[in-house]
């Protein structure tokens, strides 16, 4: 019997509020693996942060085709898209685990990994994102990942102030709550899972934005605790018992990102980098601010948004380091 099955039968045992007599079993032999996770199948499911459209096109800033390597830069088409440049947190994952995704091969010439996740979808339409899934049945080489709630909380925050604060962030915690409750469901089916939090967009120019159109200066912070509610109850959640699931805290880096930005190679942490003509997924790296009297002009490395509320692939690709490394340093 493997021991991800053992660990299924315990976290069904502590669901059930037993004691979880195979993980001690576990834990007294050493409990490590023998074996390198090394998933054979990849699947992406959340919303607009984890979204590759049908023509490749994604919800941060596109990249061209290289069309000569020789040239310093590199010559680039101006006309195709290169679905492999700038890529996703979920396409990070994928790359280092030899994978690849049905909507952006990249180099590799059979896919391995779905893309499931859908702008504008919400903690709700999760069972049908599962249900959406082609092949094989989910399974021990399978690797999850998981990122959504951000239109979760966009939907509450939009009912501010016709409905309390207070009756918002309980709203958060039950959507959270039931973030927590799917990745349990997929993961004691088969799959590793590496689920991340919503990055707090109380940080993002959307959230900036609000404070001085409304006139109230606390909305940013309010957007910030309806994150920090969601966040804290979907991992709360979570089966706790480190072989089913990986957490990656990406509300917490995008802090530190917005905090100490020049450790991580930022200049901007603030405005967003696409121009206001090319909404998402039409940015480009030729649709992006110029420089200013107050700014130089935007870059997909050096930004940290790319629209007032999408990480750039400056954040998309620090978030799929970390995930990668959940990946690869749980015991799945």
């Amino acid at each position: 019997m493997s021991s991800k099955l053992l660990a299924r039968l315990d976290a069904r045992r502590w669901l059930a509020g037993a004691a979880v007599v195979g993980a001690g079993l576990l834990a007294s032999c050493g409990g490590g693996q023998l074996v390198p996770f090394a998933p054979t199948r990849i699947l992406a499911f959340g919303d607009d942060l984890s979204v590759i459209e049908a023509d490749g096109r994604k919800y941060s800033i596109n990249a061209f085709r290289i069309t000569d390597a020789t040239t310093t830069p590199p010559t680039e088409s101006t006309t195709e898209l290169d679905c492999a440049r700038n890529p996703l947190w979920i396409q990070t994952v994928a790359t280092q685990f030899g994978l690849a995704f049905d909507r952006c091969l990249g180099t590799a010439t059979v896919a391995t990994g779905q893309v499931l996740a859908q702008a504008g979808h919400k903690v709700a339409d999760l069972p049908a994102q599962l249900a959406a899934v082609q092949g094989d049945a989910l399974g021990e080489k399978d690797l999850a990942l998981v990122m959504i709630g951000m239109n979760d909380l966009l939907e509450l925050y939009a009912q501010y102030p016709g409905v309390s604060s207070d009756v918002l962030v309980e709203q958060a915690r039950i959507r959270g709550r039931a973030l927590g409750t799917f990745v349990n469901q997929v993961a004691l089916t088969g799959p590793a899972v590496v689920v991340l939090t919503v990055p707090d967009i109380g940080l993002s120019p959307f959230a900036l934005a609000q404070n001085i159109s409304t006139g109230d200066a606390t909305r940013s912070a309010l957007i910030s605790s309806l994150v920090e509610t969601f966040n804290n109850s979907m991992s709360v959640a979570l089966i706790n018992d480190g072989r089913l699931i990986g957490l990656v805290f990406a509300d917490t880096e995008i802090q530190n990102m917005v905090t100490f930005p020049s450790s991580y190679g930022l200049v901007n942490v603030v405005f967003p980098a696409c121009l206001d003509t090319a909404p998402l997924p039409d940015c480009t790296t030729n649709t992006l601010v110029g420089a200013t009297a107050i700014t130089g002009a935007a870059t997909s490395s050096t930004w940290l948004w790319a629209d007032s509320l999408l990480l750039s692939p400056a954040g998309q690709s620090r978030l799929g380091q970390l995930a990668e490394g959940r990946a690869r340093g749980n015991p799945f």
